[in-house]
């Protein structure tokens, strides 16, 4: 371009059309470089940013409920949203980010071919560029780590004031949660704002240093100009370079910028990746029993628990005091109905039986083998719970019964609802399986609820299903229907339950009570 200007001045005008030609040729090339790299770089950051999506939920997927507790619902869905938006940004821009750092060292090295003076002032920049960008990052990493913070705690605030509002609302007790979510919203906006000052800072002074130079740099070279040391065109060139450098800056600032909110971000997807839970398969499992039996069984050393009957099975479960359960067996096949005061552990021995939980002392068996050996996939597809608190997702009602799963056919679906005294209610709406529930299952009573989870744990088809009073909030008609779609069913079933009826229709009670700090059963 200076040469082109050189030219004008001289008169050349072979060698005006020359220069110019090569620098629309450049511009062209340049163009069409920025447009495939930019195209390239988002359709990579966007496929690699599904996969860390998809490795996340993966890994919360797989997560015990002890794992599970270490990270709150709002939280989890911010890591995977806005962290993981942040990092798919990120990596969409590095070809943008290689390529600036070599076009600021080309810029740097071509300005220090012209005159010396020029090059004294444009290169005198570089020291103050990098006292900014080791001023700036610092300040700006932090302030975006607690900006994130403040996102995973109005993220959950957010799901209480959602989830809880219902409960509460009789109480009076809403404005609490309105209040909390405020008060989490301002600390955001603070956050937000602090952030927004700290990058303000460092995206205006990081390219005021080379405008300055260049300022300086025009002012001593028209002076060179007019006492014939420099030529306009070499002037041109300097400010055309300086320009380029400020750009490049700008960009590169912005990249950085963007490299910390990533760097955050990624520190915070590592710590999901990281959390691997305590309940996992054994290296080499056994293969899965043929019967379904289940068994507590007590320390076989010992023979007994210093703290509870004799082969007694110790768990803790979180903030509560050691609970012991005597020696149990459930023979393949049995319905079993489990009753106790509320307290007495009848939960607890449900994610016993799952492998939900594992004992601290003692050990659970199927089949004669202990839980513990068995590889998780296979146990859970032989083992089912149904928890008494169920939850629905938003979407059809088919959906939630099938899970994902393609496969369950519709008469499948039918079936299961029929055993689950829920039929009748699905088909007399107006959509039928096709209609959509809201968030946590609104739009359908606790019942209802109840009975669309136990439908959706028959369809798994297992062969011991662990139900936990999933029959509370039913009328006892109703009730009748279930346990007789279950004693069809031919299965061993673990029926923890508050409700006489279906202690009267098992084959064998089991009663927990609380004795001097111990349980017992009979």
């Amino acid at each position: 371009m200076g040469r082109a200007v050189d030219a004008v001045r001289s008169g050349d005008r072979s060698a005006l059309l020359l220069w110019a030609g090569a620098t629309l040729a450049v511009s062209v090339g340049l163009t069409g470089a920025e447009w495939a790299m930019r195209w390239w770089s988002t359709l990579a950051g966007v496929r690699t940013g599904n996969a860390l999506l998809l490795r996340l939920a993966d890994r919360v997927l797989g997560w015990d409920a002890a794992t599970a507790h270490r990270f709150s619902a709002g939280d989890l869905v911010v890591r995977g949203t806005r962290d993981t938006e942040q990092v798919t940004v990120w990596l969409s821009t590095v070809p943008s980010l290689a390529s600036g750092v070599l076009g600021l060292i080309t810029v740097l090295v071509l300005i220090a071919t012209l005159d010396p003076m020029l090059a004294l002032i444009g290169l005198g920049a570089v020291p103050l560029l990098i006292l900014v960008n080791l001023w700036y990052p610092r300040r700006y990493e932090r302030a975006n780590e607690e900006l994130s913070a403040a996102h995973g705690a109005r993220a959950d605030a957010v799901e209480d004031l959602l989830s809880a509002s219902t409960a509460v609302r009789g109480l009076g007790g809403e404005a609490v949660l309105i209040e909390r979510h405020h008060e989490a919203s301002r600390t955001v906006r603070d956050r937000t704002l602090a952030l927004a000052r700290v990058a303000a800072g460092w995206s205006a002074n990081a390219p005021f240093i080379p405008w300055l130079a260049t300022a300086a740099g025009v002012a001593v070279g028209g002076l060179a100009v007019l006492d014939g040391r420099l030529s306009v065109g070499g002037l041109t060139a300097f400010a055309g370079w300086m320009a380029l450098l400020g750009r490049q800056v700008m960009m590169l600032t912005l990249r950085f910028s963007q490299f910390g909110d990533a760097w955050t971000a990624a520190g915070r997807i590592a710590e999901v990746l990281g959390a691997t839970p305590s309940l996992t398969s054994p290296d080499s499992p056994k293969p899965r029993p043929a019967s379904t039996e289940l068994a507590l069984r007590g320390p076989s050393d010992t023979g007994s628990h210093p703290s509870g009957p004799a082969g007694g099975v110790t768990v803790t479960p979180a903030g509560r005091e050691p609970l012991v359960f005597p020696e149990i067996t459930i023979a393949d096949g049995e319905f079993v109905a489990v009753t106790g005061a509320v307290g007495s552990g009848k939960s607890t021995l449900l994610r016993l039986l799952a492998r939900l939980a594992d004992p601290d002392t003692g050990m659970v068996t199927l089949g004669g083998t202990g839980l513990r050996e068995l590889d998780l996939g296979e146990l859970r597809d032989t083992v089912t719970l149904v928890g008494q608190r169920p939850l629905l997702l938003s979407g059809t009602i088919a959906d939630n019964l099938r899970l994902g799963r393609a496969d369950v056919t519709d008469e499948q679906l039918r079936q299961a609802c029929r055993r689950a005294a829920i039929l009748g209610h699905v088909e007399s709406l107006p959509d039928g399986f096709g209609t959509e529930l809201g968030e946590r299952g609104s739009g359908v009573s606790g019942g209802q609820a109840q009975r669309l989870a136990l439908a959706r744990g028959l369809l798994r088809g297992s062969r011991v299903l662990l139900l936990d009073d999933v029959t509370s909030a039913v009328d006892a008609g109703t009730e009748q229907r279930i346990l007789d779609g279950l004693r069809d069913l031919r299965v061993t079933v673990v029926f923890a339950t508050s409700r006489p009826a279906v202690a009267e229709r098992a084959d064998r009670v089991v009663h927990l009570g609380v004795h001097d700090g111990e349980l017992i059963h009979g």
